[in-house]
C-alpha cells in the first residue's frame, strides 16, 4: 500500500469534496491518504515527511501563499492544487481551477433573463478567483450589450435600490449571495421578479436556506480531487525525477443547479413561481401530490391548473414527474450510488415502477444508461 500525504484543510465543503475525490482514487489503487493541515509550519511538515515517508504528496495552495514552500518536497513526487496565477511557477505539476468557468455558467443563466441591469457582488477580501469571476461576467455582459455595476458592501441597500429593475446579480460565491435576501426584503423587492440572483459553489447550506432557493454553478471539486490523485500516480510512475517543465491542467464548472432565484416567468406571475419552487423543493418526497401545488397557487383547482399550464406550457403533474426524473438521471451519473434505492430517493413508490418508466422513456435499463452516461471523472 502506497502512503500519500494530502496537505489540505477540511473546514469548507469545497475542500472536503476535493478530498473525497482523492479518497475515491485511493480506494481504487490501494493508497492510504493521510491529511496534514495545510497551515502547518515548515518544521511540522518536515516531521510529517520523515514520519510517514510518503510515496508522494498532494498540496492544496488555494489560500496558503507559499506555504508549504517548494523546497520542502525536493524530488518527492508532488502535485499542487489551485495554485494562484500570481505565484511564481513551481517545480511540480499543478491542477488549476478555471474560476471563470462558473461565472460563464451562472452569468449566462442571468443573461438569459434579459434584465434591465446587471451587477456583481464580490468578497470584501479579494481573492484571485473572485477577480477572475468578476472579469468574466463583465466580458459576458459586454458581449450582450449590457453594462455591469460592482456592488459595494457598504451601502449595499442603496446600491441595489438604484439598479434599474428587473436586475440580475451574480455573487462571487453562495455565501456572498446571502446578503441579497435581507436587502431585497427591506426594499419590498421580489426575488426573482425584481432581482434574479445566481451564486457559485452550490453549497446547500446556503443555497437551500433561503426562499426562493439560490441558483448556483457547481465547480467539479470532487472530480478535481480524483484528477489530482491521477496526476500524482503518473508522477510516481516516472522512472526518474522530472527534468522538463511541470505540466499544468485545469478543471472548472460541473453543472448549473437551477433554483427559484432565477426562475422568473415571462409574465412574472409570483404564484406560479412559488409553485415551481415548491415542486423543486418537495417533489422528491414520498406522497407528494398535485394538491400541494394547487394549494400554493391558491384559488379553485381548475383555475390553478389552467394558470400553471398557461405560464409554463406543462401540467402540474408533468412538472412533478420532470423534477423526479431529473433527479433519477443525476443520481445515476454517480457510480457510487446504488441503483435500487434511487426510486425511494426520488419520490417513486416502488423500484419496479421506476424501472418500467425508465425503460419506456429512454429505451434502456437504468444500468445500461449509467454505463453510457456516467460522469467522465468517475
Amino acid at each position: 500500500m502506497k502512503i500519500v500525504l494530502f496537505f489540505q484543510s477540511t473546514s469548507q465543503k469545497s475542500w472536503r469534496l476535493k478530498l473525497s475525490g482523492a479518497y475515491r482514487f485511493a480506494r481504487e489503487n490501494d493508497w492510504f491518504i493521510q491529511v496534514i493541515d495545510i497551515y502547518s509550519k515548515p518544521r511540522d511538515i518536515r516531521r510529517a515527511l520523515e514520519r510517514w515517508n510518503p510515496a508522494g504528496c498532494l498540496v492544496d495552495r488555494a489560500l496558503a501563499q507559499g506555504n508549504p514552500p517548494d523546497l520542502l518536497f525536493g524530488d518527492l513526487p508532488t502535485v499542487y492544487l489551485d495554485q494562484a496565477p500570481t505565484r511564481t511557477p513551481c517545480a511540480h505539476p499543478a491542477l488549476i481551477h478555471d474560476s471563470a468557468s462558473e461565472a460563464r455558467l451562472a452569468g449566462s443563466e442571468l443573461l438569459r433573463l434579459d434584465c434591465a441591469s446587471y451587477a456583481y457582488i464580490g468578497l470584501q477580501r479579494g481573492y484571485f478567483w473572485d477577480r477572475e469571476r468578476q472579469t468574466e461576467f463583465r466580458r459576458l455582459c459586454a458581449e450582450n450589450g449590457k453594462g455591469l455595476t460592482i456592488l459595494p458592501h457598504r451601502n449595499l441597500r442603496a446600491a441595489i435600490a438604484a439598479l434599474p429593475k428587473p436586475c440580475g446579480i451574480l455573487a462571487a460565491n453562495d455565501s456572498c449571495a446571502m446578503d441579497i435576501w435581507p436587502v431585497a426584503a427591506s426594499l419590498g423587492l421580489d426575488i426573482p421578479g425584481d432581482i434574479a440572483v445566481a451564486g457559485i459553489d452550490n453549497d446547500e447550506m446556503y443555497a437551500e436556506s433561503v426562499t426562493p432557493g439560490l441558483t448556483s454553478a457547481e465547480p467539479d471539486f470532487e472530480g478535481a480531487g480524483y484528477r489530482l490523485a491521477q496526476m500524482l500516480a503518473d508522477e510516481m510512475d516516472r522512472p526518474s525525477p522530472r527534468a522538463d517543465t511541470p505540466a499544468t491542467q485545469t478543471y472548472g464548472a460541473l453543472r448549473l443547479v437551477r433554483r427559484g432565484s432565477t426562475n422568473r416567468l415571462p409574465d412574472g406571475n409570483p404564484r406560479i413561481e412559488r409553485a415551481l419552487e415548491h415542486i423543486r423543493r418537495h417533489a422528491l418526497r414520498s406522497g407528494f401530490t398535485t394538491d400541494e401545488v394547487v394549494a400554493v397557487i391558491g384559488g379553485p383547482r381548475r383555475t390553478a391548473t389552467e394558470l400553471f399550464r398557461k405560464a409554463t406550457g406543462t401540467s402540474i403533474l408533468e412538472a412533478i414527474q420532470a423534477r423526479r426524473f431529473e433527479e433519477v438521471l443525476r443520481l445515476l451519473r454517480n457510480p457510487n450510488q446504488q441503483i435500487e434505492p434511487i426510486a425511494g430517493l426520488c419520490g417513486y413508490s416502488a423500484p419496479s415502477f421506476l424501472k418500467r418508466l425508465f425503460k419506456s422513456r429512454t429505451g434502456l435499463s437504468m444500468r445500461e444508461w449509467r454505463k453510457r452516461n456516467a460522469d467522465p471523472s468517475d
